[in-house]
């Protein structure tokens, strides 16, 4: 009788730990999985952020661009302008001065 009440307290003893023990490791994945997930949502952040700023930079990006070849465009049309204004003033200039010579 005594040996089977050890087996048996030997058994009890073991179906505890088996319990604590998973228990322990349960609480732990569960622990695990919650830092896992909180992980994976802060890098799902980041790389949205990351997205954001990029397209936020090529929207500004353009923008420049369009703004730059605008300016651009205006400055080298007054130019165009200019030196057209600067042709047919001389050529009226030319033009008076070989109709007096005739």
């Amino acid at each position: 009788m005594e040996i089977t009440s050890f087996i048996l307290g030997v058994i009890a003893v073991i179906a505890i730990m088996m319990v604590v023990i998973t228990s322990v490791n349960y609480t732990a994945f569960k622990t695990l999985k919650g830092d896992f997930d909180d992980y994976k949502r802060g890098t799902e952040n980041v790389l949205k952020d990351i997205y954001k700023d990029n397209e936020f930079t090529q929207q500004e990006t353009h923008s420049r661009i369009t703004e730059t070849e605008q300016s651009l465009s205006r400055h080298i049309d007054s130019r165009v302008d200019k030196l057209e204004r600067k042709i047919y003033q001389d050529f009226d200039i030319k033009q008076n001065q070989s109709n007096t010579y005739n």
